[in-house]
């Protein structure tokens, strides 16, 4: 092996240089291509939650929102049953609300039939709503089109102003489930094909809902070729921390390792029995510099650089059983939502699990199908819990978050919503 690195009279030292080029300048490239990956050794957080498209739908949102307060603008068609039910639950923030900016972003760039088809209800969570930043404001009453109360039941509210008082985790679990049971309840009165729920403190992008109406179109095409009649729900938002290499499949991870190797080695003693010219490349040296060297730099710097990186999530729906977390998107089959998630809030007592946790061990137990559709709809901005009102620590290393959200093209989205508008009116 000595020989190998005779810098003066090794014939292996060239190729080996080229290799190691092309290696440096893999990593440069991979470097600028794979900060936004949070598995990745390149990972930059400073710069990959940097707000670029989502700032540029707050402000568009912010501006929609004030029109609001001067002109109220096209809402839901009363009388008919929507397409979709919008509902969306807002605590305090003890002095702060990303709710303006949520709603703004939902509704901005919506064309008249589009607003036509959606029922919009905001529920603040409160039983004195004035104590709620938003309690009473203009834009909000002008842009949803139900602002729902807590049910006049005197032992319900006595549990409600209870839960409220006490700022422990269990009762900030139970009292969610309470919420969201009045979310739901609102949106059934309308009789919706679907409902959605969102938290206070997402964006949408331009163009969300004809993607949310083709991805639900496509999880129930591929339910039904599953041999199965319906799906728990459709994430619009999953976060890309937990996207990464998994330490529990670090078996499969190991065994596609050993079969690259193998198959490299059993190439390489192919070509060397059945052509003579490659006898003589492919000697020693070679095959322990290829096998020994330079492959498992090779998949070292592929695990490296990140599995979303290397191994994104193509676009389109597929399952998501697993690592979806959480709960800021979801739509579900108003059937699911009459039979199964209305009883299931409203009769329980568990404070153990907030709603997403608790809704994802239902799902575990029922085997449920639950979709996401890529890429995600929306993105989480808000960086202050309404737990306490306290700050996520950190605030953008620990919230959940979709590091390629923020790379849409605002020109690109316009001009696929507009297309998409224009074939609806022209095939109503």
């Amino acid at each position: 092996m000595l020989a190998v690195w005779n810098l003066r009279q090794n014939r292996y030292l060239p190729p080996f240089l080229c290799f190691l080029f092309l290696y440096s300048f893999t990593v440069l490239h991979l470097r600028q291509a794979c900060y936004r990956d949070p598995s990745s050794v390149f990972w930059r957080p400073g710069q990959a939650h940097a707000l670029s498209y989502s700032e540029f739908r707050k402000a568009q949102a912010r501006r929609f929102a004030d029109l609001a307060e001067k002109r109220e603008p096209t809402k839901w068609e009363n009388g008919t049953a929507p397409e979709l039910c919008i509902g969306i639950g807002s605590v305090s923030r003890h002095g702060f609300s990303y709710l303006k900016e949520t709603l703004g972003s939902i509704l901005e760039g919506l064309d008249d039939i589009e607003r036509r088809q959606i029922h919009v209800v905001v529920f603040l969570a409160h039983s004195n709503q004035s104590k709620h930043e938003d309690g009473g404001a203009a834009w909000l009453r002008s842009m949803a089109d139900s602002l729902p109360t807590y049910p006049d039941d005197p032992q319900l509210l006595e549990l409600i102003e209870k839960l409220e008082e006490d700022s422990d985790y269990p009762a900030h679990a139970r009292k969610q489930k309470i919420d969201y049971s009045v979310l739901l309840a609102e949106c059934a009165k309308v009789k919706p094909t679907y409902t959605m729920t969102l938290e206070d403190d997402v964006i949408a992008l331009d163009g969300w809902y004809h993607r949310t109406l083709a991805a639900l179109r496509t999880a129930t095409r591929k339910t039904r070729e599953m041999g199965r009649d319906d799906f728990l729900y459709l994430r619009v938002f999953y976060d890309g921390r937990l996207m990464g290499w998994n330490s529990e499949e670090w078996p499969y991870y190991l065994g596609s390792s050993i079969l690259v190797v193998a198959a490299e080695i059993a190439v390489i003693f192919t070509l060397r029995r059945y052509f003579l010219a490659a006898r003589k490349y492919l000697s020693v040296v070679p095959i322990i510099l290829i096998c020994g060297v330079y492959t498992p730099m090779i998949i070292g710097l592929f695990f490296a650089a990140g599995r979303s990186c290397m191994l994104p999530h193509r676009p389109g729906v597929d399952l998501m059983q697993k690592y979806g977390c959480c709960g800021q998107g979801l739509v579900f089959p108003q059937r699911r939502v009459v039979e199964d998630l209305l009883p299931l809030y409203s009769s329980t007592n568990d404070s153990r699990a907030a709603v997403d946790t608790f809704l994802e061990d239902y799902a575990d137990a029922h085997d449920e199908l639950r979709w996401a559709v890529t890429p995600v709809l929306i993105q989480h901005v808000g960086g202050k819990s309404t737990h306490r009102g306290e700050d996520y620590d950190g605030f953008t290393d620990s919230m959940p978050f979709d590091f390629n959200f923020e790379t849409n093209d605002p020109v690109q989205l316009v001009r696929e919503h507009r297309a998409w508008i224009d074939e609806l009116k022209s095939n109503p």
